[in-house]
């Protein structure tokens, strides 16, 4: 057994290697066997400052012995020798630990293909997050805390977390393979959040790869909701010395102007005004925001902001996404409408609204302070990425005459001139060649991104921020982000329909039976407006339709009204009111039709008037 084990601590790592060693212990049926020999040979070892070589000869039998266990077939039979292997990588030092992880990725890219390369870290990636699921499961559910006083889990999600930066420089798997259910279900937020603010102990929540975007969502509204909190109470005292303070941030607009009175209402707020909750009235119309309200204000808001005339946002034809106009500002009234705007954005955002912006992953990015690249470019601009991508791979020999290209640029400015910007100072005196290639791409996606629009997005920024929380966001990686703020566009009804709740209905009413079945057999668009009638917008918030609040209530009969019909001889019908619904709580009120078709057709009608404003309480 001994000299099997030395095949798999080599003093380099080889997957096929460790692999066919695999193939002969599991021919006769020693696996097990093995398994128990590493846990040993790790728990006898302890790692220490060696000698270069031998430092070398550890960090491969480390690395080769998670290869083996990637290959067991039974997840139960490593549990014990991972556990181990994961408590002496976790007594490892940071440059160890680093070399550990080059020495890893090292051993990877000697697999011949990418998907090969892709197959063995996903496999890894398992092995640990099923490791951590079990220990999850055998932990006291009535004492979440105790999860972060487990030291298999604690061990296991911080070598996960050197996978995860792996993954992040390399791109083996999409890192939604990171995120862990069992530990989103398990952890308590009453006990980790403010662990996790204090920065006193562990919390799961400085390992933000292990939660889904829904999960930091909510810890996104925690934030927001104690900040409520904090100026509804600073509200009530400064209103005892002061006088007359309102608890919420009032927006009061009309609806023909309903940017240029937002704009003009939040110049005049403070940092702490903008920290309340919102509540929005439109002039002339009776009603309590409770959400619906905004909203509708929202997507009024977002209609009116991408207009094309307005000049500030420039639409790409190929993507329909629009991006900061190159170089618009001219004076400081411009830089503050971004600022205004910004403080819009960051609005919808901090008070829990979803909104359909036609902004590419590139725009999150940079809020949260990471470069965007030529595949941001790519999705943004696709011709002219893919110019430049060809520019990249051409090696051919008629570069010079293919590419008679100088490092200045021509683009279209925001009155449709024609402009030139140097990308590097006498840009026009230097010629493009095959080894100057990769700088002039660099920084023409630079240019596109960055520069092109630093003034606006600096007062855009600053105006988001003056509203949302920066520390609040890093636990978000750029597509999280934007499907926080966008919502959802993946609509699962099936998700939605199993999350349904319901008022006033027994649970096997043939009504509600009919109505899954008239919603399912939908076409897309007609689902969108019923999720807008319902809910005021037709996306699926972060995490998708499965997350959402979703109510049906009975209300009424399908049946004459004695005596409207008969004592008054009325031709009323109760059941020919068609269906209306509370947008603030996600209410849809039903009435208990008597057929199928005419269910059916009522409720097309309804949501067909949803963007015409009728119906919606």
């Amino acid at each position: 057994m001994e000299s099997l084990i030395a095949a798999t601590t080599r003093t380099f790592t080889d997957f096929t290697e460790v692999k066919s060693t695999y193939a002969k212990l599991d021919q006769s049926g020693t696996v097990a066997d093995a398994l128990s020999k590493y846990s040993k040979y790790f728990s006898e070892t302890a790692p220490g400052t060696p000698s270069p070589t031998s430092t070398q000869i550890q960090e491969a039998h480390t690395v080769n012995i998670l290869y083996f266990i990637a290959l067991s077939a039974d997840s139960h039979s490593y549990v014990v020798t991972l556990g181990q292997v994961l408590a002496y990588i976790d007594r490892l030092g940071a440059n160890s630990k680093e070399r550990l992880g080059v020495t890893l990725v090292s051993s990877l890219d000697k697999l011949p293909t990418a998907a090969e390369k892709q197959q063995v870290f996903q496999k890894l990636v398992a092995i640990v997050q099923s490791f951590i699921m079990t220990r999850v499961a055998n932990v006291d559910s009535k004492a979440p805390i105790t999860l972060c006083a487990d030291e298999g889990i604690v061990t296991a999600v911080s070598f996960l977390e050197l996978l995860n930066d792996i993954n992040n420089d390399n791109g083996f798997v999409s890192f939604e393979e990171f995120y862990n259910d069992a530990i989103k279900e398990a952890i308590s937020m009453k006990e980790d959040y403010p662990r996790w603010k204090s920065s006193s102990g562990f919390s799961f929540f400085n390992y933000p790869f292990l939660l889904d975007s829904h999960a930091k969502g909510d810890i996104l509204k925690i934030e927001n909701m104690i900040t409520m909190r904090h100026e509804l109470q600073d509200s009530f005292f400064r209103a005892m010395f002061i006088g007359v303070n309102s608890p919420y941030l009032h927006l009061e607009v009309r609806r023909d102007s309903v940017v240029r009175d937002a704009v003009a209402q939040l110049a005049t707020k403070t940092t702490h005004d903008l920290k309340k909750q919102l509540r929005v009235t439109f002039v002339g119309e009776e009603g309590i925001d409770d959400g619906g309200i905004q909203k509708e204000f929202f997507q009024m808001v977002v209609k009116e902001i991408f207009n094309p005339t307005h000049g500030m946002f420039q639409i790409y034809p190929e993507s329909r996404l629009c991006w900061f106009t190159k170089e618009y500002i001219t004076d400081g009234g411009v830089s503050e409408e971004y600022m205004l705007i910004g403080r819009l954005l960051g609005l919808a955002i901090y008070n829990s609204n979803t909104l359909e912006i036609p902004f590419p992953v590139a725009l999150f990015k940079k809020i949260l302070h990471l470069p965007p690249t030529i595949d941001d470019l790519s999705e943004l601009d696709p011709p002219l990425a893919k110019g430049l991508k060809d520019l990249l791979q051409y090696e051919g020999n008629e570069f010079e005459d293919l590419y008679d290209w100088t490092f200045q640029i021509q683009y279209d400015g925001p009155y449709n001139d024609r402009n030139f910007h140097d990308l590097k100072p006498n840009g026009s005196t230097i010629q493009l060649t095959k080894e100057n290639r990769s700088e002039f791409v660099k920084l023409y996606v630079d240019f596109i991104f960055n520069k092109s629009v630093a003034t606006a997005f600096q007062s855009f920024s600053e105006g988001l921020y003056s509203v949302v929380d920066r520390e609040a966001l890093v636990v978000f990686r750029p597509e999280e982000f934007q499907q926080l703020v966008v919502g959802c566009p993946d609509l699962d009804f099936k998700a939605l329909e199993k999350n349904a709740k319901y008022e006033g209905w027994d649970e096997d009413s043939i009504v509600l039976k009919q109505f899954w079945e008239i919603v399912h057999g939908m076409t897309l668009e007609e689902q969108k407006q019923l999720l807008f009638f319902t809910t005021g917008s037709d996306r699926a918030p972060v995490g998708g339709l499965g997350n959402l609040s979703f109510v049906i209530a009975r209300n009424g009969p399908d049946r004459f009204n004695f005596f409207l019909v008969v004592v008054t001889k009325a031709k009323l019908l109760l059941s020919d009111r068609l269906p209306t619904s509370h947008t603030c709580y996600n209410v849809l009120l039903l009435n208990e039709y008597a057929s199928k078709e005419k269910l059916e057709e009522r409720l097309k009608k309804a949501i067909g008037f949803a963007h015409c404003g009728f119906f919606l309480l």
